[in-house]
């Protein structure tokens, strides 16, 4: 059974990890790079504290996946074909990284687009939450920054500083798979 509340969960889930960064690191407003979070925050349903665990550690490993050179155009076109072909893949808030990526594994006509874009499940759940998550974090102004808040990767970062243009066009489809139709 499909979830049709959010378009694309994978979406949902990186908004989640970011929804949580938010939480623990209480960035204020006045973003330096576009942001990527995802739906709306508001609306986002409380979670349970083994929620939280499994969302804190799948943060970690997320921010902490390594990103391919070429990951940001190859992301925008398999969104963009997904989004074509109205795959709907399930999930809820709360879905563990494992269980999301177990769940897009089973999603009829998925694994093609995903192959076509050079991805497996996993590459693509990992690099779209990393992406989602890095995006974020980079968003904290230094002044904001606490010893508490999670790291992402430094290479992570400096791609994803060294090509706005394709972090921008990446955005561009999130949010227009996100707005209803």
């Amino acid at each position: 059974m499909f979830c049709h509340k959010k378009r694309f969960s994978f979406v949902g889930k990186c908004a989640s990890l970011a929804v949580l960064a938010a939480i623990l690191c209480a960035p204020a407003a006045g973003a330096q790079t576009p942001a990527v979070t995802g739906p709306a925050q508001a609306g986002t349903p409380a979670l349970s504290a083994q929620q939280m665990t499994t969302m804190r550690r799948d943060m970690d490993t997320a921010l902490h996946y390594k990103l391919a050179p070429d990951v940001l155009p190859r992301l925008t076109a398999a969104l963009k074909a997904i989004h074509a072909a109205h795959i709907q893949p399930p999930g809820h808030v709360g879905m563990s990284l494992e269980e999301q990526i177990g769940m897009v594994n089973k999603v009829p006509g998925l694994d093609p687009i995903l192959k076509t874009n050079g991805f497996s499940a996993h590459d693509f759940v990992m690099s779209l939450t990393c992406v989602g998550l890095t995006g974020s974090l980079m968003n904290v102004p230094q002044t904001q920054q606490t010893a508490q808040m999670p790291t992402p990767e430094p290479q992570n970062v400096a791609l994803l500083k060294a090509k706005p243009d394709e972090l921008q066009a990446l955005i561009s489809v999130l949010r227009e798979e996100q707005t209803p139709q």
